[in-house]
């Protein structure tokens, strides 16, 4: 697959911003709401095994790598979203959830002959781009692997502190509301406190 069809990051978070806007898995929401945030520092991988950890970790950093922002990793995503699997998805969606990972290291390794965390990184791209073309085809009511990955580690992004100081627009007290400003003369979009 060809990398031409790359958009900047900014421009990737607008449209998922705009694409998740009334369409989060309910327990993701319930999570949120619960106060689960990302978090840095060192993981110990507790529902996960050695290899998903890796395998979470390398797969939030191609949906979110470092650029003039820290990468997924950087800001605790994947302890993030093993915390949501674990503690806020019923045991289905946990199954479903892992199954999901597994198929898609699968997946990968048959595909690419290596591991996804050892791969190189045009190869995950160009991999992952393309399992979300598919995921886009098939019937959204499933609610596909790649697609709840992508949901649970832009959640976790934006409810990190890095991700609402440093990528969104932050202000402790913000001043007087203004309800219709063009969204280009805001320049990004809010984080709440």
């Amino acid at each position: 697959m060809s990398t031409d069809n790359k958009i900047d990051r900014k421009e990737a978070i607008k449209r998922a911003g705009l694409l998740l806007g009334g369409v989060v898995f309910a327990p993701n929401i319930l999570g949120v709401l619960n106060g689960c945030t990302a978090t840095p520092g060192d993981w110990t991988p507790t529902l996960f095994s050695n290899d998903q950890a890796r395998l979470v970790t390398a797969l939030a950093d191609v949906i979110l790598p470092a650029d003039d922002s820290p990468a997924a990793s950087e800001v605790g995503v994947p302890q993030f979203i093993e915390t949501m699997v674990d503690e806020v998805y019923s045991e289905v969606q946990q199954r479903e959830f892992l199954e999901g990972l597994d198929k898609f290291a699968d997946d990968y390794r048959a595909d690419i002959q290596a591991e996804f965390f050892d791969g190189d990184d045009t190869e995950k791209y160009d991999f992952t781009y393309h399992q979300n073309l598919l995921a886009v085809e098939e019937d959204p009511a499933r609610n596909p692997f790649i697609l709840t990955f992508k949901e649970l580690t832009l959640l976790g992004y934006f409810t990190s502190e890095a991700g609402a100081t440093e990528v969104l627009r932050y202000e402790k007290v913000p001043g007087a509301y203004e309800g219709c400003i063009p969204y280009e003369d805001v320049g990004k979009t809010w984080a709440t406190s």
